[in-house]
């Protein structure tokens, strides 16, 4: 029983704990670690957290200590679970620190479960957020002038910059600040690694005392980021300048009556180191040149003072004073009291004295006869003159200025179109007189002009002279060559001699002498033509056919002394001599006839045709026909018309009189010939060949022909009528179609191609049917393109069947023979 009652105890009490013990809430965030820059915006959020009750009461997310200063957290209930999204309330500075730990709580809303805690890492990036810093705001530096640029210079420039990375990267540059910026290109440089002052050329302390720069460094960032320091850099002069004259330029005017030893003037020169604090000393002398004509005796100086004076009378009508026409220079010295001279301790200056005249010179010209020369129509111009007209005072001052003027012979007023230049002269220059005012000559008015020009000084009393000018006036080529007409025409006969005259061709010149001297040039047609440039008779160069050419443009130039050019057109015409006879288009013509007919090859008439390569529309091209007489007189059976050429058959031949003899032709000759005198002829052989007219048996029609234009028959074998000469001929009805074919090495020759009907008489013709010839290099469809072929198609279109051969059973017939390729030389029709 005890047992049980232990056992009993033991059990209860263990449920008693269990249902007294209660577990802590979870808390989780969505990111284990935090990473952001250093410029992370402030109530940006950083994470989220999320916390959870488990026993069913509310839980609360805390931040405490430092963790509390850095973020707000904004918290979310849902029953037992709270969300907290943690933003960032303080600015973050990598430089001041770049890590936090942040701590978070979840508490639950009973006291009595303990919370639970949760880190997490919070990095902070670097960004270019800082500026570098100079170790000072300015910077001063002392510099003597004759710093070596190879020398270092100390001025200890640094600058930091604490952002990380390129950030932290300075680099150095400088740039001009002061008023005279512009002068200190390239005089300093800043190295831009190490911010080290370089010095890039000589200083001089006569020339810049100071240089003001502005040092800016900045950081290899992105953006980057610079500040900037002052750098003043000081001047020290050193002894290295050479005196300096003051109060330059040193000018006096000594009158000639100056006693000796009087004083004229003062030179004064200090030390050039400006800003040395112990200036030297100097003195003067006067520069001797020993081997050049100078003033130096006239005047000395004194070498403590600088005073200049008198010592030797000045004369300024002989000596020195004289030769150098009153001026004098001279060379002053300043040099430095020094124990060390050198080419730094000694400067020089120019004075210049000149002597006041008396008027006791007159203006002198160098010669007193001048001879000038001028075109005439020009103006503005300078006159020529041979030798150099000049005019020379010997005195000074105004003594020796010149007032110089022109006039004519004999007159008392300065002449209006003429001045001298210069007007006026001060001891003395070359004149040039000049045409002014649209003053021009004219030569056919007057040729010269005497002038005399006058030089006057304005000394008291004024001294005056003259010399003469003979200005002679030359002649300008002013007019172009005149032709009578600005065009011509000639005409010549072609065939004409080389060297005929063609035209004569003359130009004025209202200049004279060289100008109005005129040669002639010809152009175009130089193979034709040429010109004889002085009289302008153009002759023909070889000889002129009018059939190559019948007119030639030509251009007569003439050109005048001066070169002025004018020009004329010329047109010849070549005039057509009666030169070229008649010329047959063929030089031998065929056809056929039969007995009791005028027909010829089927045709009325056949034509022949010449033509004549001479002048068109005239009489020398103008052809005219006639047929020779033959022996026998069978000439006479035919008829020419001797305008046209055509030819015909004016009494039918009987069977009778065509003999065997003459082998079944008929030669006849055709004359052709011009009108022209004297009258040119050319011959062309006609040939008419025999046929016999066709016979057509009476036991059987040609062929079983009907009045109908459609009907379609196959090849209808040939019908052979043999005649006297070997003739054959082809006979086809009204819509028939047919071919006709000789021997291998013949070639079908066309006699004849007649239509009538079967009552045996020959109807009047014009039209001959259609006839193809099948072959591989001709499609010609013309009347006689059977010729030359061996085989040739026909068809017996109805269309060539009119009046007057109407009715029914028409037919065509065609007479060939088949001869030899080696004797078709003609095609008839």
């Amino acid at each position: 029983m005890a047992f049980f009652v232990r056992t009993y105890l033991s059990l209860l009490f263990t449920i008693c704990h269990i249902a007294a013990y209660k577990r802590p809430p979870t808390i989780t965030a969505n990111q284990s670690t935090i990473v952001v820059p250093e410029n992370f915006g402030l109530n940006h959020k950083l994470l989220t957290i999320t916390a959870i009750e488990p026993n069913g009461f509310t839980v609360t997310i805390s931040a405490a200590g430092e963790t509390n200063n850095i973020v707000t957290i904004i918290q979310t209930k849902h029953g037992s679970t709270t969300t907290g999204e943690v933003f960032l309330k303080q600015p973050l500075d990598y430089e001041t620190k770049n890590y936090y730990k942040l701590n978070f709580s979840a508490l639950s809303s009973d006291e009595t479960i303990p919370s639970r805690e949760m880190s997490v890492p919070l990095f902070v990036t670097d960004i270019n957020d800082t500026p570098p810093k100079f170790s000072a705001p300015a910077y001063r530096l002392e510099i003597n002038e004759d710093k070596q640029l190879s020398d270092t210079i100390e001025a200890n420039i640094s600058a930091t910059d604490p952002d990380n990375g390129a950030g932290g990267v300075v680099s150095f540059s400088l740039k001009p600040a002061g008023q005279a910026s512009a002068l200190y290109h390239g005089i300093f440089d800043i190295n831009s690694q190490t911010g080290q002052i370089e010095l890039k050329q000589p200083l001089d302390y006569e020339r810049l005392t100071f240089y003001k720069y502005t040092i800016v460094a900045r950081n290899g960032g992105r953006p980057s980021l610079s500040s900037s320091a002052s750098l003043l850099i000081m001047v020290k002069d050193v002894q290295d300048t050479p005196p300096i004259f003051q109060r330059l330029p040193y000018m006096t005017t000594i009158s000639e009556d100056t006693h000796v030893g009087s004083v004229v003037g003062r030179v004064y020169a200090v030390d050039g180191d400006i800003g040395s604090s112990h200036p030297r000393a100097i003195t003067y002398s006067l520069q001797n040149y020993p081997n050049k004509d100078n003033c130096h005796d006239y005047l000395k100086v004194n070498s403590s003072t600088g005073e200049i004076s008198v010592s030797k009378v000045v004369d300024t009508d002989g000596g020195t004073i004289k030769d150098l026409n009153g001026p004098c220079i001279l060379t002053v010295v300043a040099s430095e009291v020094t124990t060390h001279p050198s080419n730094l301790s000694h400067t020089s200056a120019v004075l210049i004295f000149s002597v006041q005249d008396v008027n006791d010179n007159t203006p002198t010209f160098s010669k007193n006869e001048w001879h000038g020369y001028v075109q005439e129509d020009v103006t503005d111009t300078i006159i020529s003159i041979p030798g150099n007209l000049t005019v020379a005072d010997f005195d000074q001052g105004e003594n020796g200025i010149m007032d110089l003027s022109i006039f004519e012979v004999g007159g008392h007023v300065p002449f209006p179109g003429l001045v001298p230049s210069p007007a006026v002269v001060y001891s003395g220059a070359n004149v040039f007189i000049k045409l002014v005012n649209g003053f021009k000559f004219d030569y056919k008015v007057r040729t010269s002009l005497n002038l005399l020009v006058k030089a006057e000084d304005r000394g008291t009393p004024r001294r005056s002279s003259f010399c003469r000018l003979t200005v002679h006036v030359n002649e300008t080529n002013r007019f172009y060559p005149v032709f009578a007409r600005s065009s011509f025409q000639f005409s010549l006969t072609e065939n004409s001699m080389i060297g005929t005259i063609v035209a004569k061709i003359q130009a004025t010149d209202k200049d004279s002498g060289k100008y109005g001297e005129i040669e002639y040039a010809l152009k175009g047609a130089s193979n034709a033509f040429w010109i004889n440039q002085t009289t302008g008779l153009i002759y023909t160069k070889s000889f002129l056919d009018r059939e190559k050419q019948s007119v030639y443009y030509l251009t007569v130039e003439a050109r005048d002394g001066g070169g002025k050019v004018s020009a004329a057109s010329v047109k010849v015409d070549i005039i057509d001599v009666n030169d070229n006879r008649p010329i047959f288009m063929q030089p031998k013509y065929e056809f056929g006839i039969t007995e009791n007919s005028t027909l010829m090859s089927g045709m009325d008439n056949i034509s022949v045709h010449a033509v004549d390569y001479d002048d068109p529309l005239t009489s020398n091209s103008n052809v005219s026909y006639y047929i020779l007489p033959r022996p026998d007189a069978l000439d006479k059976h035919f008829a020419i018309n001797n305008v046209t050429g055509s030819i015909r058959i004016v009494n039918p031949f009987q069977p009778d009189q065509i003999s065997s003899a003459l082998g079944g032709k008929l030669d006849l000759a055709v004359v052709a010939y011009d009108h022209g005198l004297p009258s040119l002829t050319s011959t062309a052989s006609v040939t008419a060949f025999f046929q016999s007219k066709l016979v057509i048996p009476s036991v059987a029609p040609l062929c079983d022909c009907q009045n109908s234009t459609s009907l379609t028959t196959t090849t209808v074998p040939p019908y052979h009528a043999v005649d006297n000469f070997s003739g054959q001929s082809y006979v086809l009805c009204q819509g028939q179609e047919g071919f006709i074919q000789c021997e291998p090495g013949k070639v079908i020759r066309i006699f004849s191609a007649v239509y009538g009907r079967t009552t045996y008489d020959v109807c009047p013709s014009h039209h001959v049917g259609s006839m193809n010839c099948q072959s591989s290099s001709s499609t010609d469809h013309a009347k006689w393109s059977c010729n030359g072929y061996r085989r040739c198609s026909l068809f017996a279109d109805s269309s060539v069947f009119g009046e007057p051969c109407t009715g029914i059973n028409k037919y065509l017939e065609v007479s060939f023979h088949c001869v030899d390729q080696t004797i078709m030389n003609g095609i008839f029709g």
